[in-house]
């Protein structure tokens, strides 16, 4: 695997990134796909790790060992993220990314880039390649934001 950006690790800046503190209903690894969660409580944001390609609205800064456990967890939503893929095709800058099921990401197929919204509630879009990569393992900065 590939590092395509070995200065930093995780969110990369945060001055301009969007992270809010969100309450984990499950285990949630860091680095992770998070969905807004089913049965949400009034007054706060309530996420589970992502279960499906393209579930994602953001990505947990903070692992999670259970429900409420760390209390709260950082969850971006918007900013630039390294992220690891997990295909076999290498990544083209400027190309849509949606989550994986865990810890990884990936470039929607033809057959998935068919329902791709850009806006809207049903979209897949996780971000957008911002570096090209060798292989389909590398890390690379990624433009995190559901609806770019």
């Amino acid at each position: 695997m590939t590092d395509y950006w070995p200065q930093e690790e995780n969110a990369v800046f945060d001055a301009e990134s969007y992270i809010l503190p969100c309450y984990p209903e499950g285990s949630i690894s860091e680095m992770s796909s998070v969905k807004a969660n089913a049965s949400t409580t009034a007054g706060r944001l309530d996420v589970a790790a992502s279960t499906a390609y393209g579930d994602g609205l953001g990505i947990a800064l903070k692992a999670a060992t259970g429900a409420g456990a760390p209390s709260r967890i950082p969850v971006l939503f918007y900013g630039a993220a390294k992220l690891t893929f997990d295909q076999s095709a290498a990544v083209t800058m400027g190309q849509f990314v949606m989550n994986s099921i865990t810890t990884t990401y990936a470039v929607p197929t033809v057959s998935e880039a068919g329902t791709l919204k850009l806006f809207g509630g049903s979209s897949y879009v996780m971000g957008m390649a911002l570096q090209t990569t060798a292989a389909g393992s590398d890390e690379c900065i990624v433009l995190v934001g559901k609806c770019i």
